[in-house]
Protein backbone atom coordinates (compact mmCIF):
# COMPACT_ATOMS: atom_id res chain seq x y z
CA UNK A 1 0.00 0.00 0.00
CA UNK A 2 2.76 2.25 1.06
CA UNK A 3 4.35 2.03 -2.86
CA UNK A 4 1.15 2.45 -4.21
CA UNK A 5 0.16 5.79 -2.25
CA UNK A 6 3.87 7.30 -3.04
CA UNK A 7 3.29 6.36 -6.95
CA UNK A 8 -0.03 8.67 -6.44
CA UNK A 9 2.47 11.98 -4.58
CA UNK A 10 4.32 11.37 -7.81
CA UNK A 11 2.15 11.39 -10.40
CA UNK A 12 0.07 14.07 -8.80
CA UNK A 13 2.63 16.26 -7.21
CA UNK A 14 4.80 16.15 -10.48
CA UNK A 15 1.68 17.34 -13.01
CA UNK A 16 0.94 20.11 -10.08
CA UNK A 17 4.49 21.11 -10.65
CA UNK A 18 4.31 20.64 -14.08
CA UNK A 19 1.21 22.93 -14.20
CA UNK A 20 3.12 26.11 -12.54
CA UNK A 21 6.32 25.63 -15.07
CA UNK A 22 4.96 28.52 -17.04
CA UNK A 23 6.23 30.65 -20.12
CA UNK A 24 4.44 33.24 -19.22
CA UNK A 25 4.55 34.51 -15.23
CA UNK A 26 1.58 36.76 -15.90
CA UNK A 27 -0.62 33.75 -15.78
CA UNK A 28 0.46 33.00 -11.88
CA UNK A 29 -1.48 35.89 -10.78
CA UNK A 30 -4.22 35.84 -13.44
CA UNK A 31 -8.01 35.20 -12.40
CA UNK A 32 -10.71 35.41 -15.36
CA UNK A 33 -13.01 38.11 -14.75
CA UNK A 34 -15.64 37.08 -11.54
CA UNK A 35 -13.29 34.46 -10.24
CA UNK A 36 -10.05 35.44 -7.56
CA UNK A 37 -8.46 32.18 -6.90
CA UNK A 38 -4.85 31.92 -9.77
CA UNK A 39 -2.36 29.20 -10.45
CA UNK A 40 -0.08 30.73 -7.65
CA UNK A 41 -3.38 30.18 -4.76
CA UNK A 42 -3.94 26.66 -6.18
CA UNK A 43 -0.31 25.48 -5.75
CA UNK A 44 -0.25 27.10 -2.55
CA UNK A 45 -3.41 25.28 -1.17
CA UNK A 46 -2.18 22.04 -2.68
CA UNK A 47 0.99 22.66 -0.29
CA UNK A 48 -1.38 23.71 2.98
CA UNK A 49 -4.22 20.48 2.18
CA UNK A 50 -0.78 17.93 2.63
CA UNK A 51 0.71 19.78 5.32
CA UNK A 52 -2.54 19.14 7.06
CA UNK A 53 -3.51 15.99 6.21
CA UNK A 54 -0.48 14.58 5.87
CA UNK A 55 2.90 15.93 7.16
CA UNK A 56 1.20 17.28 10.28
CA UNK A 57 -0.43 14.40 11.34
CA UNK A 58 2.44 12.36 10.92
CA UNK A 59 5.00 14.82 13.04
CA UNK A 60 3.35 17.39 14.44
CA UNK A 61 3.74 20.72 12.59
CA UNK A 62 3.02 21.34 8.62
CA UNK A 63 6.38 22.60 7.76
CA UNK A 64 4.81 25.21 5.80
CA UNK A 65 6.16 28.86 6.52
CA UNK A 66 4.17 30.83 9.16
CA UNK A 67 0.92 32.49 7.64
CA UNK A 68 0.45 30.08 4.72
CA UNK A 69 -2.81 29.18 6.42
CA UNK A 70 -4.26 32.34 5.90
CA UNK A 71 -3.35 32.84 2.77
CA UNK A 72 -3.59 29.57 1.03
CA UNK A 73 -5.90 27.63 3.97
CA UNK A 74 -9.53 26.43 3.84
CA UNK A 75 -10.82 29.39 5.40
CA UNK A 76 -8.25 31.75 3.99
CA UNK A 77 -8.06 34.98 3.56
CA UNK A 78 -9.62 36.34 0.38
CA UNK A 79 -7.27 36.01 -2.41
CA UNK A 80 -8.71 39.99 -3.69
CA UNK A 81 -7.87 41.24 -0.20
CA UNK A 82 -4.44 40.21 -0.47
CA UNK A 83 -1.90 42.30 -2.25
CA UNK A 84 1.63 39.70 -1.75
CA UNK A 85 2.31 36.42 -2.71
CA UNK A 86 4.63 33.92 -2.50
CA UNK A 87 7.71 34.49 -5.48
CA UNK A 88 7.27 31.72 -8.41
CA UNK A 89 10.76 30.20 -7.24
CA UNK A 90 9.33 29.70 -3.39
CA UNK A 91 6.25 28.00 -4.48
CA UNK A 92 7.79 25.76 -6.97
CA UNK A 93 10.53 24.74 -4.42
CA UNK A 94 8.41 24.01 -1.55
CA UNK A 95 5.68 22.05 -3.66
CA UNK A 96 9.12 19.79 -4.86
CA UNK A 97 10.82 19.62 -0.92
CA UNK A 98 7.19 19.00 -0.03
CA UNK A 99 6.73 16.16 -2.41
CA UNK A 100 10.56 14.59 -1.45
CA UNK A 101 9.02 15.12 2.44
CA UNK A 102 5.90 13.17 1.61
CA UNK A 103 7.54 10.02 -0.01
CA UNK A 104 10.13 9.73 3.00
CA UNK A 105 7.25 9.95 5.71
CA UNK A 106 4.86 7.32 3.82
CA UNK A 107 7.61 5.22 3.19
CA UNK A 108 8.46 5.38 7.07
CA UNK A 109 4.65 4.67 8.21
CA UNK A 110 4.45 1.80 10.43
CA UNK A 111 2.51 -0.72 8.82
CA UNK A 112 -0.27 -0.90 11.36
CA UNK A 113 -1.02 2.26 10.84
CA UNK A 114 -1.76 1.59 6.96
CA UNK A 115 -5.03 0.67 8.09
CA UNK A 116 -7.89 1.96 6.26
CA UNK A 117 -10.94 2.73 8.69
CA UNK A 118 -14.23 2.35 7.07
CA UNK A 119 -15.74 4.02 10.21
CA UNK A 120 -13.10 6.93 10.16
CA UNK A 121 -12.49 8.70 6.73
CA UNK A 122 -10.02 10.88 8.21
CA UNK A 123 -8.25 7.97 9.38
CA UNK A 124 -4.20 8.33 8.39
CA UNK A 125 -4.72 7.09 4.87
CA UNK A 126 -7.59 8.57 4.23
CA UNK A 127 -6.60 12.02 5.10
CA UNK A 128 -3.66 11.35 2.87
CA UNK A 129 -5.81 10.28 -0.39
CA UNK A 130 -8.25 13.46 0.83
CA UNK A 131 -5.38 15.21 0.44
CA UNK A 132 -4.28 13.81 -3.41
CA UNK A 133 -7.57 14.07 -4.61
CA UNK A 134 -7.97 17.43 -3.50
CA UNK A 135 -4.52 18.56 -5.04
CA UNK A 136 -5.79 16.75 -8.82
CA UNK A 137 -9.24 18.38 -8.38
CA UNK A 138 -6.94 21.84 -8.19
CA UNK A 139 -5.10 20.81 -10.86
CA UNK A 140 -8.01 20.69 -13.04
CA UNK A 141 -8.62 24.14 -12.01
CA UNK A 142 -5.41 25.14 -12.80
CA UNK A 143 -5.32 23.52 -16.16
CA UNK A 144 -8.46 25.64 -17.33
CA UNK A 145 -6.76 28.99 -16.25
CA UNK A 146 -4.41 28.57 -18.11
CA UNK A 147 -5.82 27.81 -21.10
CA UNK A 148 -7.99 30.67 -20.40
CA UNK A 149 -5.22 32.86 -20.18
CA UNK A 150 -3.88 31.89 -23.32
CA UNK A 151 -7.22 32.35 -25.07
CA UNK A 152 -7.69 35.93 -23.32
CA UNK A 153 -3.75 36.91 -24.15
CA UNK A 154 -3.91 35.84 -27.89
Amino acid sequence: MKSAIQDMVRQIRGFTLKLITVDDPAVLLWAPPGTSNHLTWHAGHALWVQGALCIEPLTGSNELPDGWARKFGQNCDPVASQNEWPSHTTVQDLLSKQQQRLLELIGDIPDDKLVVDPENPRDLIGGIIHGLHDEARHQGEMYLLCKQFNAATK
